[in-house]
């Protein structure tokens, strides 16, 4: 094949610096490898070692190399293919580790580091920020920053997150962590004078009131007056006597926003831009209000960055992140270095060059040559959509320009496609050469390929690009029913190319994300399709995967029962409830009845032949294999334990035979194994200490599913378009782009420059407003950024350092990137097509816009249509330059209206399902039963009155867990138990009646007035009686957590204060709290406590106990789990109890605390410790022999009284139940 102009140029050029913009499918990869080929038959290059080629990804690295071996030696030239292997040719983050190990002790690294891929650092990042923010009780703030943890959340509560200190944390953390300034690449906004934006807010109403006052008097006329007049009067107050922390928000909110309803034209227009200026006034107050915050949160995350840092060394690893840094400081600090490697290459060249950002092209640079006479880039900016790893397309066009500036000959353009058909390319032209996409950057790809040598041609008679655009109304038809049509769509047209004579391997379905895969693999496996989801972040949603992590922790605690229960139950050996019987019943020998009896020792009994019951084939080979394990463990590693047991079960060989499907499955399993494996070579000692980290990495791996989905197979495939960048398919589908939500982040970050700039909105403070109010509206406000353009916004970002103006402005920049983002991710998943194309978009109608098209649709709809056409309703063609027209379909979800019925109210009538395109969604929520006609909507109902059925016991609503309180006898002690109830379970207060049965008793236990008083107080919301005790319990935690030097941290004064507040303490509560501390702290327990060598605070459990072969949980938390000496065996359980009476009796007290102290005890020895002693401290009430003593309960138990713990749990548990 001849060479192309542009090809022959760039690799002919071997003396000056290229900028080579190479279009998708132009064969850039093989222009490369002819490039290093050509200088070094030229004499311009000496050796392949002086060659330095950087690619995006490890595979690039990989075939490139591949491909420069095959040349060399096709061209005789054998001693440099031998050289391949170690030549520079590989990733930017695989050359910094190597100059790094090359020169470690000048650095200052362990040359002997580890790269650690986000799986491994993220539990480093997780432990320094736990280690900062001391706790997971978002009522525990450190020091000094009540005010920081007051406006947001410790921890986020939802999935997507954004809004919490941890969020804000890690945010910054990662910024400074990209950046070889750290924290000082930072930069906050300007702190607000309040004073100066009322004064400013008043002088913009005044001007406001003596225009009004000077209209027709009127109803809208006289409100804004009035109003406006009360709020200067309200700022003038504030400013007389000195404002309030915080009181700016509250008196700008006063002011009535002018509007025109009123009035001349010439007040019509003041009060539009006087509305404008209310606006930026209330951003400037609401903005400025986060300033300090945002510097508390910046004080955490210099403290959460060094603690990371101190964990990674002591892990002897370097992220990715530490690779770029600590080179590009190398190069700064050690002139020798950076001369060593300005000199050492006399061929540089970067391939993806779109998708770096500016530290890495300033290192690039430094190897390159005084005027970087020995670089070539290789890009396409239409390719650039890694915006969020770090990624700068505006690097890409600066360098293109300087390039352009200092040596025009050496703009490059590839624009020739090998890939694709002429259909598809003019389909792409269609729709990025407009002025709204591309514009006048685009470059235009060239059909060039060879249609004679296409070896799997198209075989439709239809046309090529299909497009299907699915919308429906803005409420009332849930999302996951329009993706569900979408999907619908695309197998359908996938089935008739399957009946033109394609193969399911020819089509490849491209999703923007993969959070609705399984719906389109649904829809496929519908019409007969075998499919594989291969790429995206989903390996560790994979039901096997997750299967793996258990059998992990089943082989490190074969008595971890829940986890050996799901192996069993599991299709890995897919035990029966049969099975499950025989192995959880065994007949004691002794007594010869019938006991129940762990999983473990069931399936030791049937690989021991005990029992007299046959087993079934199943189960007889599934207790043969944990029999096999059990020999193994210690012996072998855990990985290979795993992979035997797998083996062994037939589970493999089951899914190899499965198709495409089980063999992606199969897949995922042996990638687990290897994952194991990498977790053993890091260093993990013993199963337990695998399992759990292995559970870690699989729980923050972002990675795709295991190699064996994506190879060979007739199925499709599908994967994101991340996924599918440098790949090709004949046919290809596209859906679910723009579909993402943004997480509406507290804090912005954005870089410019080399620096990043911060920018936080308020949290708590502002939730739950109105959408109409000022202070909501403020928060979207322009400020004049709507009409810039990037650059524009990047320099009002750098030169406006107030705080509203730079949120405006960072937020603008934001989203034009990711508008752009968006359409580039369109191109590169259409441009991975060679025969044919489906694209399925998305939209929801209203009034001004009937098609639905927005965004990336409203791009397709102005190519199709014209710029100010609309997509049809029903099936249309349009004609878009391609050799046949592009097939248009649009489907119409509507809400089904309910059908009229007798009786109904006039006026509402039924719609049924559309005409031609249009579909009717179901719907939700209503069924009609028997035949009986539905409600309208505004019918009245009638409903039968309530009659209490006191015969019919109340449940649970989680019937079969239960924790202590609920199956406790009524409390007897006063409020020390009230406070255990309310902090775990209001389950009522329960006593005994005559009939053995339990029965509630109205007037509480015993006639004890005061416990039966906190729980209803605490189910009133009047909780004062057990406010105390949470007080306690969490100054208490407090000291656990920052317990330094073998002693508890004691609360510092400030501190009770923030808690009694936070607990609505009276002064008389407050005395009796700091007492209780007092107590607490001086007695011999504590001491004990301290001195121990693992002490956690509020320690949840969950225990699985096994009632007659019903499984049960027990759940709860205790207050302190102490461990000594490691080996020790022996644990220590301390609880706190406040309140009680002083005349209580040891006796009493032991049987009153002794069902409490049976649980803790029972779930202590369940994770394998020898005794364990349980201490109920009453930290209200003195020790009658030590009254400098709290008076304590003791009880100690050992392993051996596991099994009389359990039935006495049981016992009370059946008890409790009506």
């Amino acid at each position: 094949m001849a060479l192309k102009p542009g090809q022959v140029k760039c690799i002919q050029t071997l003396d000056s610096s290229l900028a080579v913009s190479a279009g998708a499918g132009s064969g850039k990869t093989f222009t490369l490898t002819r490039r290093i080929v050509h200088a070094l038959e030229s004499g311009a290059v000496d050796d392949i070692g002086r060659v330095l080629a950087i690619t995006f990804t490890t595979k690039a690295a990989a075939e490139l190399k591949s491909r420069v071996k095959g040349a060399l030696r096709a061209e005789g030239m054998i001693d440099q293919a031998l050289k391949v292997d170690a030549a520079w040719i590989s990733t930017i983050h695989g050359m910094c580790a190597r100059i790094l190990r090359a020169h470690a002790l000048e650095v200052g690294v362990d040359p002997s580091f580890a790269v650690l891929d986000e799986a491994a650092a993220r539990p480093l990042l997780d432990a320094a920020v736990n280690e900062v923010l001391a706790s997971a009780n978002d009522l525990v703030a450190p020091d000094g920053l009540d005010a920081l943890f007051a406006e947001y959340p410790a921890r986020s509560r939802g999935p997507r997150g954004g809004g919490s200190v941890d969020d804000l944390v890690r945010t910054l953390v990662m910024a400074a962590s990209a950046n070889p300034q750290g924290m000082g690449a930072l930069v906050l906004p300007q702190a607000v004078d309040e004073k100066e934006i009322v004064r400013r807010m008043m002088a913009s109403a005044e001007g406001v009131l003596a225009a009004a006052e000077a209209q027709k008097p009127g109803k809208s006329r006289d409100a804004l007056v009035a109003g406006t007049r009360a709020a200067l009067e309200a700022c003038a107050e504030a400013l007389a006597r000195g404002l309030r922390d915080g009181e700016a928000l509250g008196l700008l909110g006063q002011f009535p926003v002018p509007g025109r309803a009123f009035g001349t034209p010439e007040f019509k227009e003041l009060a539009a831009e006087a509305a404008e200026e209310y606006c930026a006034c209330m951003a400037e107050a609401r903005f400025g209000r986060a300033v300090p915050l945002l510097s508390d949160a910046l004080l955490l995350a210099e403290r959460v960055l060094a603690a990371y840092r101190r964990r990674k060394r002591e892990a002897g690893g370097l992220d990715n992140d530490d690779l770029l840094v600590e080179t590009a400081r190398a190069f700064e600090r050690l002139p020798g270095l950076a001369a060593d490697y300005a000199d050492r290459f006399q061929l540089v060249m970067v391939d993806e060059f779109q998708d770096t950002d500016q530290l890495q092209v300033d290192m690039i640079k430094r190897m390159a040559g005084p005027a970087c006479e020995r670089l070539c880039t290789v890009g396409d900016a239409q390719q650039s959509i890694y915006r969020f790893r770090g990624a700068d397309v505006s690097v890409y066009h600066r360098h293109v320009e300087e390039t352009r500036k200092a040596n025009p000959d050496g703009l490059v353009l590839l624009p020739d496609n090998f890939r694709s058909h002429a259909d598809v390319l003019a389909f792409v032209d269609r729709v990025f050469e407009q002025p709204q996409t591309f514009g006048s950057s685009f470059m235009s790809l060239a059909p060039a390929r060879d249609e004679s040598r296409v070896a799997r041609p198209f075989l439709g008679t239809g046309p090529r690009i299909d497009v299907q655009m699915v919308t429906c109304p803005h409420r009332g038809v849930p999302a996951e029913q329009a993706c569900r049509v979408a999907a619908q769509g695309i197998a359908r047209r996938f089935a008739a190319l399957r009946d033109a004579g394609h193969a399911a391997g020819d089509m490849v379905l491209l999703l923007g994300s993969t959070t609705r895969a399984g719906v389109y693999a649904e829809e496929l496996r519908r019409e007969g399709f075998p499919c594989v989801v291969v790429k995206g972040s989903i390996f560790n949603r994979a039901p096997e995967v997750r299967l793996m992590v258990r059998l992990a922790q089943a082989v490190a605690n074969p008595l971890d029962s829940l986890a050996l229960f799901e192996v069993l139950s599991s299709e890995l050996f897919a035990l029966s409830a049969d099975d499950f019987l025989v192995l959880t019943t065994g007949r004691d020998e002794e007594s010869g009845a019938y006991r129940r009896r762990p999983l473990l020792y069931g399936l030791m009994a049937v690989a021991g032949g005990e029992g007299g019951v046959e087993p079934s084939p199943p189960l007889a080979a599934a207790a043969r294999i944990v029999e096999k394990m059990g020999r193994a463990t210690g012996r072998m590693p855990l990985s290979a334990i795993m992979e035997g047991m797998v083996r062994d079960s037939g589970w493999f060989s089951r899914m190899e035979q499965a198709g495409a499907e089980g063999q992606a499955r199969a897949a995922n399993v042996l990638k687990a194994v290897r994952m194991a494996e990498d977790v053993e070579r890091a260093g993990a000692a013993g199963p337990a200490s695998v399992a759990a980290r292995l559970a870690e990495r699989v729980e923050a791996a972002k990675e795709a599913p295991g190699a064996l989905s994506a190879e060979g197979g007739d199925f499709v495939r599908i994967m994101t378009v991340h996924a599918s960048k440098g790949l090709e398919f004949p046919i290809v589908a596209v859906a679910e782009l723009g579909q993402g939500a943004g997480r509406g982040d507290k804090l912005l970050t954005e870089r410019v420059s080399g620096a990043v700039y911060a920018s936080l909105d308020l949290g708590g403070s502002v939730s739950g407003i109105k959408d109409s109010s000022l202070l909501a509206k403020c928060a979207k406000a322009t400020l004049g950024c709507e009409d810039l353009d990037e650059q524009e916004l990047a320099q009002v970002v750098e030169d406006r350092p107030s705080a509203a103006s730079r949120h405006a402005a960072i937020r603008a920049l934001q989203a034009a990137g990711e508008e752009q983002e968006a359409r580039r991710l369109l191109y590169v998943a259409l441009t991975r097509a060679k025969e044919a194309l489906v694209l399925s978009l998305s939209g929801k109608r209203t009034k001004d816009n009937p098609s639905g098209a927005k965004g990336l649709a409203a791009d397709v709809q102005s190519a199709l249509c014209g710029p100010e056409g609309l997509f049809p309703e029903g099936r249309a063609a349009f004609d878009f330059g391609g050799t046949r027209p592009c097939a248009f379909e649009r489907v119409d979800l509507n809400v089904e209206e309910p059908e009229r019925v007798e009786g109904a109210k006039e006026g509402v009538e039924a719609e049924g399902f559309g005409g031609a395109g249009e579909v009717a969604a179901p719907k939700q929520g209503v069924t009609a039963l028997g035949g009986a006609a539905e409600p309208g909507l505004f019918d009245v109902c009638e409903v039968a009155e309530y009659a209490p059925r006191w015969d019919v016991p109340l449940r649970s609503a989680r019937d079969g867990v239960f924790s202590y309180s609920s199956i406790a006898p009524a409390a007897d002690g006063g409020a020390e138990d009230a406070d255990e109830a309310s902090r775990v379970s209001f389950g009522g207060v329960w006593t005994r009646g005559n009939d053995d049965a339990w029965a509630c008793d109205e007037g509480g236990a015993d006639g004890d007035d005061d416990a039966w008083a906190a729980i209803c107080a605490s189910l009133s919301g009047d909780a004062a009686a057990t406010d105390l005790g949470t007080a306690f319990h969490r100054l208490a935690q407090y000291a656990v957590i920052r317990r330094e030097g073998g002693r508890l941290a004691r609360p510092s004064d400030e501190r009770v204060t923030a808690i009694c507040r936070s607990c609505g303490l009276a002064a008389g509560q407050r005395a009796r709290l700091e007492a209780a501390l007092g107590r607490w702290f001086g007695s011999s327990v504590a001491t004990r406590v301290a001195g121990c060598a693992n002490v956690r605070a509020e320690v949840p459990f969950f225990q699985l106990i096994d009632a007659e072969g019903a499984p049960v949980y027990l759940e709860g938390e205790i207050d302190l789990l102490a461990i000594g000496a490691a080996g020790s065996g022996e644990a220590l359980v301390v609880d706190y109890k406040t309140g009680g009476r002083p005349d209580e009796d040891p006796a009493h007290l032991h049987e009153k605390h002794l069902l409490q102290a049976t649980c803790y005890a029972y779930v202590v020895l369940c994770q394998g410790y020898e005794a364990v002693e349980a201490v109920f401290v009453r930290v209200e009430q003195q020790d009658p022999d030590d009254p400098a003593e709290p008076q304590c309960v003791r009880y100690r138990f050992a392993a051996a009284e596991r099994v009389s713990l359990e039935k006495a749990i049981l016992a009370a548990y059946h008890a409790s139940r009506p």
